[in-house]
């Protein structure tokens, strides 16, 4: 009811005050025409020809249903006074090229070349509709005008005084004024919308708006005289291409609106499907004759309207509030057409232009739009405000479960607190015995049981961390291997418990040399001992090392009255370590080096360097 008042209220406003938009005028219908096929005539020739050749055209619209046709038109004008200045007006903005003729008897008193073809600068007045002042002489005038259009070649001529011209070009312009600030501000404001609440739906709105009022300015001429004043191509193409996307921006603007998608995913589909089909007839548009344009573009408007009519019913049957008040605007917008198509006919006499009938009719129908997407805004927030509500109702019940949860748990955490910590501290005791047996362990594990010195399983972990240490810190590292001379001879002659007496005093004598922490001694195996030495370089390794061999050597061993000397002999490999070469390079180059100790006749000591950046040079 709200929607079919609005529309009654909007009608009789318009209608009471457009009733008096067209002053007196004389419609001008005693109108002869010639059809001018191959385009053989002039000016001149016509002048000269007979009158038998032209035809009675009695059609009060003075329509010649003709495409692309030059046709030649002919009436008279009878004696007008020259105190009151008249125009001739076609109102047809549409029209491509028309010629004017003023003649009186076989003199051409004026001449005038107009259409939408043409620049706008060049129409001898300024105007959406062709005005052409009328000479002001006493005697017959005859108009001669030759149209030729891609379109229907309408020719509505209309006689004005100037000063009633002037009233009703005020009037009208207010009129038209009206309903394009009201479209514009729907546009902005559906925009603004947009911007807000990144609906969707108020941008296809926005762009259905703005384009239904681009095609009426188009319709109507006033794009041509106030948007594109210079572009004759869009002026001859500015129906084609904003009614398309008009159409398409409307089938978008429905299936979002109607949500119906929730409904139906093939009638969602089918939309899109017919939507995007306007979109390419645009394009084919461009390059197809006007007349065939024309039928496929109302074929296609006619079917699509049917099937959204037919989506909308068949959403309001299933219930849907929004697709009701889309199908009753889809209602009154055919009423209004069929009212139009009867006032066309002479049916009945609304006394409105067609100009003025379309405008009432689109103002109404984006109005009614705008309403329902209002109201179907509103639904939505409601439904997720409702929905919030509901979210917040049992995120409240969870809190209040959650309370009765820590209720119940309190009761019970002071009882178990206590056990708790009793088990804990029961744990904390025998991870701490544990960790403690740990440690002694693997203390036990890197000591050499024989000489208390750490062992080769701690040499292997050490050296390669002093390896990367090096490497990383571009430090000196050396690696002495030290074996003890003629040990066998030792065990033979004296018994393998004599030979384990010299392996510990060894050990002992390189233990309590070494006086820096970062400084080991390992036995490696056997008679067999490694020292490594960090950021000690090849001159400092020898110093020790010499001294270690020296004081072995006068060290006597007194076991079981037997006193036995010994000699140590030593290799020591010193580098900074490099990322390109093996970890155990300079442990290999220790033993190399003690080798050659041996070979040099022992109780010596013999060391190298290894440059790495030398070697790969």
């Amino acid at each position: 009811m709200v929607i079919i008042s609005i529309f009654v209220a909007v009608l009789f406003a318009i209608t009471s005050f457009t009733n008096p938009i067209r002053p007196s005028h004389s419609l001008i219908v005693d109108v002869e025409y010639l059809v001018d096929t191959n385009k053989q005539y002039s000016i001149t020739s016509i002048l000269s020809t007979s009158n038998n050749i032209w035809q009675q055209h009695s059609q009060d619209s003075n329509t010649l249903d003709m495409f692309n046709k030059l046709l030649w038109f002919r009436f008279t004008l009878d004696s007008l006074d020259p105190k009151q200045p008249r125009l001739l007006e076609i109102d047809n903005a549409l029209l491509d090229r028309v010629n004017l003729w003023f003649v009186r008897g076989n003199e051409i008193l004026n001449e005038y070349q107009i259409g939408d073809s043409l620049p706008f600068s060049q129409r001898v007045i300024e105007h959406e509709s062709f005005l052409s002042p009328v000479p002001t002489k006493s005697q017959e005038i005859v108009v001669y005008v030759s149209t030729l259009s891609k379109g229907l070649n309408r020719l509505p001529l209309n006689i004005w005084q100037q000063q009633d011209y002037l009233k009703f070009t005020s009037k009208s312009n207010l009129i038209a004024g009206v309903f394009f600030g009201l479209m514009l501000t729907m546009g902005f404001i559906s925009l603004f919308f947009f911007v807000t609440t990144r609906n969707a739906t108020f941008l296809v709105y926005a762009g259905y708006v703005m384009f239904l009022a681009l095609t009426l300015a188009a319709l109507q001429g006033l794009g041509y005289r106030y948007i594109w004043p210079n572009s004759t191509w869009l002026q001859q193409n500015a129906i084609g291409i904003f009614a398309h996307l008009t159409v398409w921006f409307s089938i978008i603007f429905c299936d979002l609106l109607l949500n119906v998608r929730v409904y139906s995913v093939k009638f969602s589909k089918l939309l899109n499907v017919i939507a995007y089909a306007f979109l390419i007839n645009l394009v084919i548009s461009l390059f197809i004759p006007l007349p065939l344009f024309f039928n496929i573009f109302l074929i296609m408007l006619c079917t699509s309207s049917i099937f959204i009519f037919n989506v909308s019913v068949r959403l309001w049957i299933k219930g849907s509030l929004i697709a009701r008040y889309y199908t009753l605007a889809l209602a009154i917008l055919f009423i209004s057409a069929c009212v139009i198509s009867v006032d066309t006919l002479n049916v009945i006499d609304l006394n409105l232009s067609s100009n003025y009938t379309l405008m009432l009719n689109m103002s109404v129908e984006t109005i009614l739009l705008g309403l329902i997407l209002g109201i179907s805004h509103h639904q939505q927030r409601q439904v997720y405000l409702d929905t919030q509500a509901e979210l917040l109702n049992k995120e409240r019940q969870a809190q209040h479960n959650q309370i009765d949860m820590l209720a119940l748990q309190e009761n019970t955490t002071e009882e178990l607190e206590y056990k708790v910590q009793e088990r804990t501290l029961e744990l904390e005791i025998a991870l701490r015995e544990l960790s403690e047996t740990n440690r002694e362990l693997q203390e036990k594990n890197t000591i050499d049981a024989l000489t208390g010195i750490r062992n080769r399983s701690y040499f292997n972990k050490k050296y390669q961390a002093e390896v990367r240490k090096s490497r990383r810190e571009r430090t000196q590292l050396s690696v002495v291997m030290i074996d003890i001379d003629h040990f066998k001879s030792v065990n033979d002659q004296y018994g393998h418990l004599i030979g384990d007496e010299c392996i510990k005093a060894v050990a002992r004598t390189f233990k309590n040399a070494l006086k820096r922490p970062s400084d080991n001694v390992c036995r490696y195996g056997g008679e067999e001992f490694v020292l490594i030495l960090p950021s000690t370089d090849l001159k400092g390794a020898l110093i020790l090392v010499e001294q270690l061999r020296v004081k072995i050597e006068k060290t006597n061993i007194h076991t079981d009255d037997v006193t036995i000397n010994i000699t140590i002999s030593a290799g020591i490999g010193t580098a900074i370590a490099d990322i390109t070469q093996p970890e155990d390079n300079i442990l290999a180059l220790a033993d190399k080096q003690l080798y050659a100790a041996k070979n040099a006749g022992r109780n010596n000591v013999q060391g190298s360097h290894i440059d790495f950046i030398q070697q790969q040079d």
